[in-house]
C-alpha cells in the first residue's frame, strides 16, 4: 500500500513538472519568440545585421495582427517566403532545409499525440 501511494505521489509530481514546463514555454511574448527565432536562423544562416534588422521587422508586423486560426497559417506561409527573399541564395537555400525540417518534426509531434 505505502508503495502504491509513493508510486502516485511520484507519478502527480512528474505531471506537475512537465506541466509547468509547457506553462514557461507558453509565457514567451512575440519579442522573445522573435529573438529565439532569430538566434536560430543567425547560428544556421549567419545572418548580417541588416537581415536581423529586417527579420525582426517582419515578426512585429506578423504578431501585430490577430489572425483568425483559418488565416494563420496562409499568414505563416507569407512570413516565411518574405524572410526568404531577405536572405541570400545560399542562405534561402539552407533556410527552406530549415523550414522542411521543422515541419517534419511537428507532423512527427502530431502523429505521437494521436
Amino acid at each position: 500500500m505505502k508503495k502504491l501511494i509513493m508510486a502516485i505521489l511520484i507519478a502527480v509530481s512528474m505531471v506537475q513538472n512537465i506541466s509547468a514546463q509547457d506553462n514557461n514555454r507558453q509565457r514567451m511574448t512575440p519579442q522573445q519568440r522573435t529573438e529565439q527565432r532569430i538566434q536560430k536562423l543567425d547560428e544556421k544562416l549567419s545572418l548580417t545585421d541588416n537581415q536581423k534588422s529586417q527579420i525582426r521587422n517582419l515578426y512585429a508586423d506578423f504578431y501585430k495582427q490577430k489572425y483568425p486560426k483559418e488565416k494563420r497559417k496562409e499568414a505563416m506561409e507569407k512570413l516565411i517566403t518574405d524572410i526568404a527573399a531577405v536572405l541570400t541564395s545560399d542562405q534561402q537555400v539552407l533556410y527552406k532545409q530549415l523550414q522542411e525540417e521543422s515541419s517534419a518534426e511537428r507532423k512527427n509531434i502530431r502523429a505521437k499525440t494521436e
